[in-house]
């Protein structure tokens, strides 16, 4: 029900990035639910006695209202509002003004009041001021002055009685509705708070930690080129040359690997989450067509379960860049003992998840370790070809996706890699 209320406020295929901006637009939309059927009611109520006075009026503002949720799904938010309070206040100030004050339509006012504020977000708090002061007019001109472009209406006590209840018990939940949003908004700005302190804590020390090992790791193959340049400068041996030059070309590569590592990293922390659908085992094929060429990965066998026509809704670089690293760490350390090295990569869907499962035969990884691997810059020795980053960037891209990673190995044996992530991203 709750879904089929959200597509109907805002469409199926439109998503609002910012929660708070979401849950005004659902309240906006459910204030315009609210009003529809609660003036569809009484209109059912006065086609039954046999008036018809109100018809048009009834009639004119489950249009507006109804316009206001159409506009809304075309996604300009703030033009629907425009439509929704005029709407209610003129409906609202019309039956106030034709009627006792014991029918209790002037609780009404209050709740254009607070919808008032609850619709708007801050920066438009303007806005909220200048209508919640366009209610209080209505409320003035409808119980002080005696004017009303609709015929006096009079009621016995017993329907007056019926109608004071009907209204407030209409009116109550709405108020409630829209206390309990700006409420919620405060809340979650709060929490938002603390976890904007938490993170830009955590960047701090990940930032000091970064600089210091990125300048030793661009600093090291820099020198150990330099190095080789001026051995290769001294040697008359062509072989000897060549073998120098085959040394800085490795580290080159190290080099390259690195910045990609840090290109990557600070790709995961400034864009955006995009979503698009990703067929999975394209993009596979993809990512190993750009590996499988390199000298470490010549006699590694890849294997890939998954079916073709294998499509989820994700963000495609992000999944490029989980994939790719773990793929990559495969490589990196497979067995040089064993003949058959292989890597497979499997999945499985389970209902709103997927999973991901990169197998291989290579090193392994010893459990003392499993828990350390994740950490930036961590390298298991020092004769790890890798910048360290690697994992470290799969388990912050994972955090972005609301996903996560388990890891079984065993030294000597292999290491499998699971990832699960959600088969549609929010």
């Amino acid at each position: 029900m709750k879904k089929r209320i959200r597509d109907l406020i805002i469409g199926e295929e439109r998503h609002i990035e910012s929660w708070g901006e979401y849950k005004q637009v659902m309240l906006s939309g459910q204030f315009a639910l609210l009003g529809i059927l609660l003036c569809s009611m009484y209109l059912l109520i006065d086609i039954l006695s046999g008036t018809y006075v109100s018809t048009p009026i009834f009639f004119c503002t489950i249009f507006f209202l109804s316009l206001s949720i159409f506009i809304h799904r075309q996604g300009d938010h703030c033009l629907a509002n425009y439509f929704l309070l005029p709407t209610i206040n003129i409906a609202v100030y019309l039956f106030a003004s034709s009627e006792s004050p014991h029918n209790g339509t002037f609780v009404f006012f209050i709740v254009n009041s607070v919808a008032a504020f609850a619709v708007f977000n801050y920066k438009q708090r303007l806005l909220s001021i200048l209508f919640t002061v366009f209610t209080y007019l209505l409320f003035a001109l409808a119980y002080f002055i005696d004017f009303s472009l609709l015929p006096k209406r009079i009621y016995t006590e017993e329907v007056m009685l019926f109608n004071l209840i009907l209204n407030f018990t209409v009116a109550l939940p709405a108020i409630t509705m829209g206390v309990y949003l700006l409420i919620s908004l405060n809340h979650y700005n709060a929490i938002q708070l603390v976890h904007s302190n938490e993170m830009l804590t955590k960047t701090n020390k990940e930032l000091d930690r970064f600089v210091y090992s990125t300048s030793h790791d661009l600093r090291a193959p820099l020198t150990s080129i330099m190095g080789l340049l001026n051995i290769a400068e001294r040697t008359q041996n062509p072989q000897e040359v060549k073998h120098y030059m085959n040394m800085m070309k490795d580290r080159i590569h190290s080099l390259d690997n690195f910045i990609k590592d840090i290109t990557d990293y600070s790709r995961n922390n400034r864009l955006d989450i995009s979503r698009e659908k990703v067929n999975l085992h394209d993009l596979v094929t993809e990512i190993w067509e750009g590996l499988k060429y390199a000298p470490e990965a010549e006699r590694i066998n890849f294997y890939v379960d998954i079916p073709e026509g294998t499509f989820v809704e994700s963000d495609k670089n992000r999944l490029r860049i989980i994939i790719g690293n773990l793929l990559s760490n495969a490589i990196r350390y497979h067995d040089l003992r064993k003949e058959e090295r292989f890597i497979r990569l499997r999945h499985q869907l389970n209902g709103r998840v997927f999973y991901l499962k990169v197998e291989d035969n290579g090193q392994g990884i010893a459990p003392e370790y499993h828990g350390k691997i994740y950490e930036m810059f961590y390298r298991g020795n020092e004769k790890s070809k890798g910048s360290g980053l690697g994992l470290y960037i799969v388990k912050e891209t994972l955090m972005k996706l609301s996903g996560s990673i388990h890891l079984e190995s065993s030294p000597g044996i292999g290491s499998t890699f699971t990832v699960k992530l959600p088969k549609r991203i929010v």
